[in-house]
Order: C-alpha cells, then sequence, then structure tokens
C-alpha cells in the first residue's frame, strides 16, 4: 500500500483530522510537573499531568506513583501505579481509579444528544503485575451517566496494546462550556458497589466497574504501568498520535502551571511595586491562558522566597493571592517595615524546594 492511501485509511478510519486527532492531553506521560516521583499519594493526586488519581474508603493501602522509563517500543515514559502498603481487604465500598476529565468545549464534535452522536475509540498500552480482567470506563458529567467495558491483562509484567468501543449518547448533550465534558477512568480496585449493571451502554452511576475482578489494592507489591493513551472519533484505533513535548506541556498548563521548584532558582520571577511600607504586589502573566482562575498554592514557605525593591534581597513574611485570573497571575506580599513605597519591586523563588503552583484542573 502506497505512503498516500495508508494516510487516506488512517484519516477515515478516525472519523477526523490526520493531526489533532487523540482528544486526551499527555497521552505519552511525557509530562510530570508536579514531579516524578511521588510516594503516599493523596486522592485527587497527580504524578503525570492531567492523569488523577481517585480512591476511597481504604483502611491501610498507601499508593505511590512514578514517571518511568519502563515502556514498550516508540514511548519514553509511563505512568506506574504501585502499592506502598497493601490493602487488608476489599470492601463493598472501596475503590482505586484513575482518569482523566476532558474539556466540554473540547468535545462538541462528537454530537452527543443526538441520533449521530459519536463513537469513540480508547486505545493504551499497559502492564501490570496482576492479571485479568479490568474495568474501564466514560462518565458524562452534564448526564451523570456512565458507559462501563473491560479489557483483559493476559500476561503479568508485560506490555500489552488495548482497545475499546465506547458507542455515542444518544440521549444527553455535552454542555459548551469549560466544565467538565468526558472524563475515562481506569480501574484497577472496586469492590461489589460499583460492579453491577450492564457494560456496552450508558446507564447509573454506580455502573462503572462492571465486569471488573482484580483486586489490585490487596495485592501485596502490585504494579500497573500505562502510556501510549489515545481516545479518538471512530471505531478503529489509528496509530498514537505523538505530539512534541513543548505541545503537551502547553496543553497541559491551561489546567494547572508550576513555576519555580525543579525548574530552577528564579525560574518563578514576578514584577510590581510597593504599596504602602509592608506591602507589595507582583505579577507575571500565565504561560498559557488557564481554563479558569486557579487556586494558588506557595511551595516550600516563604524561607525559599525572597523579594528585592531598593537592593537587597529579603525574606518575606507572607506571601498570597491577590488576583490570580486565566491570563494574568497576582500575588501580594508582606513584611513590616521592610519596604519603600513607590520602588519597583520583584518576587522569585531562591531555591528549588520554592516553588508556585496554580491549580485550575476539572
Amino acid at each position: 500500500m502506497s505512503k498516500a492511501a495508508d494516510l487516506a485509511r488512517t484519516a477515515s478510519a478516525s472519523e477526523t483530522a490526520l493531526s489533532n486527532r487523540n482528544i486526551l492531553y499527555n497521552g505519552s506521560m511525557q509530562v510530570a510537573q508536579r514531579g516524578a516521583d511521588i510516594n503516599s499519594v493523596a486522592n485527587g493526586g497527580f504524578c503525570t499531568d492531567r492523569f488523577k488519581i481517585s480512591y476511597a474508603n481504604t483502611d491501610n493501602l498507601v499508593l505511590n506513583l512514578d514517571q518511568s522509563t519502563d515502556t514498550p517500543a516508540g514511548f519514553s515514559s509511563s505512568l506506574k501505579l504501585s502499592v506502598g502498603t497493601v490493602e487488608s481487604a476489599l470492601a463493598a465500598d472501596e475503590y482505586l481509579q484513575f482518569g482523566q476529565k476532558i474539556e466540554a468545549q473540547n468535545l462538541q464534535q462528537l454530537i452527543y444528544g443526538t441520533s449521530s452522536a459519536k463513537t469513540l475509540t480508547l486505545s493504551f498500552w499497559v502492564k501490570s503485575s496482576a492479571t485479568g480482567t479490568y474495568a474501564v470506563s466514560i462518565f458524562q458529567s452534564d448526564a451523570t451517566k456512565y458507559y462501563s467495558t473491560t479489557y483483559t491483562i493476559n500476561s503479568a509484567n508485560t506490555w500489552e496494546y488495548k482497545t475499546v468501543e465506547i458507542s455515542g449518547n444518544v440521549s444527553n448533550v455535552i454542555n459548551n462550556d469549560n466544565g467538565e465534558g468526558l472524563r475515562v477512568n481506569w480501574t484497577l480496585s472496586a469492590g461489589t458497589n460499583y460492579t453491577s449493571g450492564s457494560n456496552g451502554a450508558w446507564g447509573a452511576v454506580t455502573n462503572w466497574s462492571v465486569g471488573h475482578n482484580v483486586s489490585w489494592i490487596t495485592t501485596s507489591g502490585a504494579t500497573f504501568f500505562i502510556t501510549g493513551v489515545q481516545l479518538e472519533v471512530g471505531p478503529v484505533a489509528t496509530p498514537f498520535e505523538h505530539r512534541s513535548y513543548g505541545q503537551e506541556l502547553a496543553l497541559c498548563q491551561r489546567y494547572f502551571q508550576k513555576l519555580g521548584g525543579s525548574y530552577g532558582t528564579y525560574d518563578g520571577m514576578f514584577s510590581g511595586n510597593v504599596t504602602g511600607t509592608d506591602l507589595l504586589f507582583v505579577t507575571t502573566n500565565s504561560k498559557v491562558t488557564m481554563r479558569s482562575s486557579p487556586t494558588f498554592t506557595l511551595g516550600g514557605g516563604v524561607a525559599n522566597h525572597r523579594y528585592s525593591q531598593g537592593g537587597g534581597d529579603i525574606q518575606p513574611s507572607a506571601i498570597v493571592a491577590d488576583q490570580v485570573k486565566p491570563n494574568s497571575l497576582t500575588l501580594k506580599v508582606t513584611h513590616t517595615g521592610q519596604v519603600t513605597s513607590g520602588n519597583a519591586a520583584r518576587l522569585f523563588n531562591n531555591t528549588t524546594t520554592g516553588y508556585y503552583d496554580f491549580d485550575a484542573e476539572l
């Protein structure tokens, strides 16, 4: 088959353009702004960008996340989940899953809520120490409905390529806004409260782990790796769409931006003016327009940050959010009696322990 014919076949199969066909971001797990090695991960935590951990009601579980270099051919990174402390038993109300939320206005091409609703295909590479049947699901936030299906890991500790098909929801529209449209979830463990119902159809909120039979969290030393994740329009999985690191980073920064930290000292740099004798306001532009006004977190405490105004670097007393918007990030810095009104000022992290996080995740 000629190259032109092969490209035409790919375009036809995916029902979309040759580029921008992967609806998910960071499917190759290249970007990990929060860190590449995170132990004792809390519910709602991240390692590789855009892939969020969710678990509930566990008694013993300690979960670790890593950006790993263990990959199938053609990839440089994967997301690794591992059991640090095993759960003693899987209760009916316990679960562990991870997934990615997709912004609703990026999904209007699916035409949900009509008879023309598009079929989706999810493909990914996976490797686990625990074999068996795993559930994967799609949650539609505006309709509060799940579509659940399964895939099987046949061989332990072996990279396997999986594809699943998701029928379009003909009954419920996806709102055209910056809220959550769809959420793709991979289940690693689920109690009986979440495994009832039917696969292959849009249904009740509890129908997200139907057919799942692996108790991963009760398996000592269990590991799970994933990469090459792609969600696309159409009934056929096409080859993974590799984007550059810069492209993936910019896509992820709509939802989360880190300044400083592992990026180096002085990476977080804000400039502004002194107001009064103990207050300065400093601003930097966000790297891309964020999804919404983000939540600000100061990393490392004030001991790892400095401001300067008229000479000398001074440790501030406090750094808090002032006007934190999608395109402009303004912080308020205080230090009694150490500043001169009217002076120009700057704020920066003076160690790699200091950082500034701006979170607009769904």
